[in-house]
């Protein structure tokens, strides 16, 4: 049994892995992210054909890149509950962020100098204000989730996925979600920042791209787009499941390709015009408006 459930666990991240990457390149022939080849395919191909040549990337890259994936394990997919259920998913997967970034940042430096140079203090802290936006919001949620006696455990994924959020809120409520969606869009460590760093032997830092710009899509879907098709089409049992789980995963391809780059495209340039000790105003506002409005909706 624990054989059985440590390779479907094992599927589960190769498929992410798998996916990512193919987003990615998605992303690079639609947007010209990147100046080697932008065909679709071309990321995965660079993973299935990357070798070690003079030196291979430090091990800290390497887990790097599965913190990012073992993140996947907490989210829910569809009518699919998720992976591992525990009573701290959102704690969980701040830590795994956390992780992710300083084994990321120490690996770009000990594996290549000029790799290293090449990111701007925007690409240092992306994950870090993702990684802030969430605890923001797990915090506020946690707390409604609570005083409104939400049933199942308020740290957890599941729970707020099982029941759709814009249901159970009242006016207040669903502008405090709307605040934090447009929160975790605007934070979302997507790859229009910088175009992809890609190494030619193997090409870690381009791994770690695809799958940290897939996270909050993935989480946007799975907690603000709860919805699910397969009982609407009249589906039940594995049909149902496997329905669900394709729809989820498109869900996150728009999130990914369109809602994202455009909410964020728009913040860009208005954050472009602030100064530079109000750069982070916008995200401050976003993150207050959300927890004071959900606050508003619980009582007042």
């Amino acid at each position: 049994m624990l054989l059985l459930t440590v390779a479907s666990g094992a599927a589960l991240l190769l498929f992410v892995l798998v996916i990512s990457l193919f987003f990615a390149g998605t992303e690079n022939a639609l947007f010209r992210l990147s100046n080697h080849n932008a065909s679709v395919l071309a990321p995965f191909a660079r993973m299935i054909t990357g070798r070690c040549g003079g030196s291979c990337p430090p091990p800290s890259l390497y887990v790097s890149c599965l913190c990012l994936l073992l993140i996947f394990l907490f989210v829910p997919m569809g009518a699919l509950p998720q992976f591992v259920q525990t009573r701290g998913d959102i704690l969980a997967v701040i830590f795994l962020l956390l992780a992710a970034q300083s084994l990321y940042i120490r690996g770009m430096r000990n594996f290549s100098g000029e790799l290293y140079q090449s990111l701007d203090r925007s690409e240092i802290y992306l994950l870090f204000k993702f990684t802030v936006a969430m605890a923001a919001f797990g915090a506020s949620l946690s707390w409604y989730a609570l005083k409104r006696g939400v049933p199942g455990e308020i740290f957890s994924f599941g729970t707020y996925a099982a029941i759709p959020l814009w249901r159970i809120t009242g006016i207040y409520g669903r502008l405090g979600l709307l605040m934090f969606f447009l929160l975790f869009a605007v934070t979302s460590p997507c790859r229009r920042v910088k175009s992809a760093n890609v190494n030619g032997n193997v090409p870690l830092p381009e791994i770690f791209d695809a799958i940290r710009s897939t996270i909050c899509p993935a989480l946007i879907a799975s907690i603000f787009i709860p919805w699910r098709g397969g009982l609407a089409a009249g589906l039940s049992g594995a049909a149902m499941y496997s329905f669900d789980f394709m729809l989820y995963w498109l869900k996150v391809f728009v999130v990914q390709l369109a809602v994202v780059p455009i909410l964020r495209s728009v913040y860009l340039k208005i954050k472009a015009r602030l100064a530079a000790r109000f750069k982070l105003l916008i995200v401050i506002i976003l993150g207050l408006a959300g927890s004071l409005l959900m606050m508003a909706d619980l009582y007042l």
